[in-house]
């Protein structure tokens, strides 16, 4: 997770990824990435919101992201479910 920035998520709300759970990859959405208080993190504190299919809820764990030629392995905990699909959390700090 060396080398990623709040500044490198912020532009990429609104974009799809892919999550690779290791049973599939599942269609996820960035729709938010807010910045926290600085805990001196290199490339800043920062927290990511993604959403993906309501159906099947994926478990917390560390799971690879790809998106428009990149790829990223990040820690992710599902933090709540509705018809409009299930929003899992990643924080960096």
């Amino acid at each position: 997770m060396a080398g990623l920035t709040f500044e490198h998520f912020a532009a990429a709300v609104g974009r799809r990824f892919e999550m690779d759970t290791g049973a599939g990859a599942w269609p996820v959405e960035l729709v938010e990435c807010a910045p926290l208080a600085d805990s001196g993190r290199e490339g800043g504190s920062f927290r990511l919101e993604f959403r993906g299919p309501a159906d099947p809820i994926v478990p917390q764990g560390t799971y690879l992201f790809r998106g428009e030629g990149e790829a990223h392995e990040i820690f992710v905990s599902p933090i709540a479910r509705s018809e409009a699909g299930t929003r899992y959390e990643a924080i960096f700090y």
